[in-house]
């Protein structure tokens, strides 16, 4: 019998429904229930007391009452609450016409206010609830003032009257208290239901984070050992370098061992940084520009003149970006500031963020690109096709000019 109870009460509910949904499909399943059970215990009255009896009205009100359970079943929560409240108003309703207000008919709506408590949602403005305790409290009104002939019972004895007060005492006093004891159930499972819910949230919260932590641990590793790398390599060819008397090979390998070390300074900066994904392009041009003025002995002959704006940016276009910078930085040591007459020389970098675009100036004080200098011929050097190719890779713009000096601007989208 229990078991019938409870798969009766929880027909319709699915693992798709909310914790307030479940509850109020079990609380709608309920109230079907106890109204199938007033519709039989109105038949008492027919059998035992011997009144008149309305079968017609008593199949469409339990025919109603399966229905509104059925559109539960179909995942319809919303009409399946609505068709209860409408049924079972209009069933107290037509009891409380049909037999004298003596025998206290009424009483039945103390259960169905207590109900809305069962059916609403503490936490939001629920608005079948306010619409259920709304039609509610219209029909309890309609009853003193609508009387339809009719359908009233005027055979009863005042023996009898007596005898259907004391019973509807008896059973709505029992329907509420019954209803309130389910109550107290439904909202301890729901919250049980929540505080297991709460744990396996934390508990997949906390595995979420571990993992994450290893990861991060992992990723971490990964940039510094790429980092090693690379300065493993940077020092090979600085070694190759050594080696070598060939001016040109010389050249090559410094600046493979520059390029290099533009990239090794990107996984260096994201691996000590927090999030490992990003990195703070102000300090890196400042690291960068300091570095490869330092490794030609320039950082005492040369003013540099930096105004950066903060900005961070992704892995994925700092290394391209890091590039570029080593290519422009390195071009304007080579053939401006590496001159025996260069004695003042000035180099100017400009980063300025507008809204989702960065744009960058750089400027030195040589004698600038050649007067023959053709932007589209992009095999005039591999410095320059480098500068192209890796601004493009980042979606970006590049033009070069001439003012007093060489100057470059170019700009790209951070995301």
């Amino acid at each position: 019998m229990r078991e019938l109870l409870y798969t009766l009460i929880n027909f319709g509910v699915t693992k798709s429904l909310t914790s307030h949904e479940k509850r109020r499909v079990r609380t709608v399943n309920l109230l079907n229930l106890v109204i199938t059970f007033f519709l039989l215990v109105g038949l008492i009255n027919y059998f035992i007391l011997k009144t008149e009896y309305n079968f017609l009205a008593f199949f469409i009100f339990l025919i109603l009452t399966a229905s509104s359970s059925i559109l539960n079943k179909l995942n319809l929560t919303h009409l399946g609450s609505l068709l209860f409240t409408i049924n079972v108003n209009f069933e107290i309703f037509y009891i409380n016409t049909l037999y004298p207000s003596e025998v206290g008919s009424y009483l039945y709506y103390y259960p169905l206010i207590v109900s809305v408590v069962l059916l609403s949602n503490p936490q939001t403005r629920d608005k079948f609830a306010l619409t259920h305790f709304i039609t509610s409290i219209l029909f309890f009104v309609c009853i003193f003032f609508i009387e339809i002939p009719q359908w009233q019972i005027h055979t009863l004895s005042v023996e009898n009257i007596n005898i259907m007060w004391k019973l509807n005492v008896v059973i709505s006093s029992v329907v509420t208290a019954t209803i309130v004891y389910f109550l107290a159930r439904l909202i301890s499972g729901q919250n049980q239901e929540i505080l297991v819910q709460n744990n396996n949230l934390i508990l997949s919260q906390k595995k979420l984070n571990e993992s994450l932590k290893e990861k991060e641990i992992l990723l971490a590793e990964l940039h510094h050992r790429v980092k090693n790398n690379l300065a493993i390599i940077s020092g090979l060819l600085n070694l190759q370098e050594s080696s070598t008397e060939n001016i040109e090979t010389k050249q090559f390998l410094g600046d493979s061992k520059n390029r290099i070390n533009s990239m090794a300074l990107v996984h260096k900066m994201l691996y000590e940084n927090i999030d490992l994904k990003s990195i703070d392009l102000k300090k890196y041009i400042n690291d960068l520009v300091y570095e490869l003025f330092n490794s030609y002995h320039l950082i005492s002959t040369v003013k540099i003149n930096q105004e950066v704006d903060s900005v961070v940016l992704s892995v994925n276009k700092s290394i391209p970006l890091g590039l570029v910078l080593n290519e422009i930085v390195t071009n304007s040591i080579k053939y401006v500031f590496s001159q025996p007459n260069d004695k003042n020389g000035v180099f100017d970098i400009r980063l300025k963020l507008d809204q989702e675009f960065v744009n960058i100036v750089i400027k030195d004080n040589g004698k600038g690109f050649p007067v023959d200098y053709n932007q589209e011929n992009s095999k005039f050097s591999l410095g320059i096709f480098l500068i192209k190719s890796l601004i493009e890779q980042i979606d970006g713009k590049v033009t070069f000019s001439n003012e007093n000096g060489a100057k470059i601007e170019f700009s790209f989208p951070t995301n």
